[in-house]
């Protein structure tokens, strides 16, 4: 198999546990196993009870009732279980498409939905972002124009990583027109799904509206548990779930035990969950607004409506590698530069984690010594 290296993930690998702060990360506050178990009373003794067999392929029926909740007409056999949204977001392009197949990619991206279909052989086109001063948008007049016979699936996310942007019900509509013309799979990350800063802001999910959709869930985002590694894809398209599933036996071929019970136990108290994050993240939002307000000379940046990230603009003249490297050097503190989207003078911040406000006063050093001084 030839597939670039996943620059992303390169660069937390050499940074993330090694930087004293951090301003960029997607997920949002993580938990103890102590603090899951505590949301359900018996909870504590069922997990010391966890038989330590081998799981079923499409996951245990408990856990898929449970994630089923989250849809409106999606059912446990529309889903299956997998590790994360990697292997999923993998074995969905390893099952469906083929050399020579088109794909429409939401852009920037996650780079798998890239560099998966490109390892395969197939033809990306790019559906990118546009910027109107610090507001994103996608032009669905431009993507109706890239589809075309030979389009096979077009891969979106919403709430969108990096940029923060969030498709409409109005907008969502028009994709799967526009997808239904030539009965386009829409592969659609959603795992930021429930992070909406007003509920009138949550979109149905593509599994739930479009006989051809596909959604992808994970409790790592927007439940905050990425130590769980369980994540899943829903669809009515039995017969692409069964082509994945089949992949999926020469790979994980079943989940942990102790992460699906605990899953299932985070899934049926979500909403405390989801309460908490989303707390954290409108704290959060406070302290970006003030902190932006003060630096608008340098940088503009979009609120995300759903999500816990966004992009910031880099509005004066420095490589965002290099300022980066040079934030990381002087102040152990992370951001995400644009670069490894592809998408220079940009740095990706997060929202959901606690200790922003740390990282926000070694930022505020970062600038006032090295930045503004130059």
């Amino acid at each position: 198999m030839n597939i670039s290296p996943f620059k992303l993930e390169r660069y937390f690998t050499k940074y993330e546990f090694t930087a004293a702060y951090s301003l960029c990360n997607s997920d949002c506050e993580a938990m103890t196993i102590a603090e899951v178990l505590a949301l359900e009373e018996g909870a504590e003794e069922k997990f010391h009870q966890q038989w330590l067999g081998y799981t079923q392929t499409q996951g245990h029926p408990e856990l898929r009732q449970d994630i089923s909740v989250i849809y409106d007409g999606t059912s446990p056999e529309d889903l299956l279980v997998c590790t994360g949204a990697q292997e999923p977001i993998f074995l969905f392009c390893e099952a469906i498409l083929q050399a020579g197949d088109e794909v429409i990619v939401q852009t920037p991206c996650y780079q798998s939905l890239k560099s998966v279909p490109q390892s395969i052989g197939c033809k990306v086109v790019e559906w990118e972002v546009s910027y109107e001063g610090s507001i994103p948008s996608f032009d669905l007049d431009v993507l109706e124009k890239m589809v075309n016979e030979h389009t096979r699936a077009i891969f979106l996310n919403t709430p969108h990583n990096p940029t923060g942007y969030h498709f409409t019900t109005v907008e969502q509509e028009r994709i799967i027109q526009i997808a239904r013309k030539y009965k386009v799979i829409l592969f659609s990350d959603e795992v930021y799904r429930e992070l909406e800063a007003e509920p009138s802001c949550r979109l149905p999910a593509m599994a739930d509206v479009y006989e051809h959709g596909v959604s992808l869930g994970v409790m790592s985002k927007a439940y905050g548990l990425p130590g769980l590694r369980i994540g899943w894809i829903a669809s009515r398209r039995k017969d692409l779930l069964e082509k994945v599933a089949i992949l999926k036996e020469y790979t994980s071929m079943c989940n942990a035990a102790p992460s699906e019970f605990l899953a299932g136990v985070a899934l049926r108290n979500r909403k405390q969950i989801l309460a908490r994050n989303l707390g954290i993240i409108q704290q959060n939002m406070q302290l970006y607004t003030a902190f932006f307000k003060k630096y608008t000379a340098l940088f503009s940046w979009y609120k995300p409506i759903a999500g816990p990230i966004t992009f910031v603009n880099m509005l004066f003249s420095q490589d965002d590698a290099a300022f980066a490297k040079h934030a990381l050097e002087k102040q152990q503190l992370l951001l995400l530069p644009g670069e490894v989207y592809d998408y220079p003078g940009f740095f990706r911040i997060g929202l959901g984690r606690k200790g922003i406000s740390e990282a926000l006063e070694q930022f505020d050093i970062f600038l006032a010594k090295h930045v503004i001084e130059a």
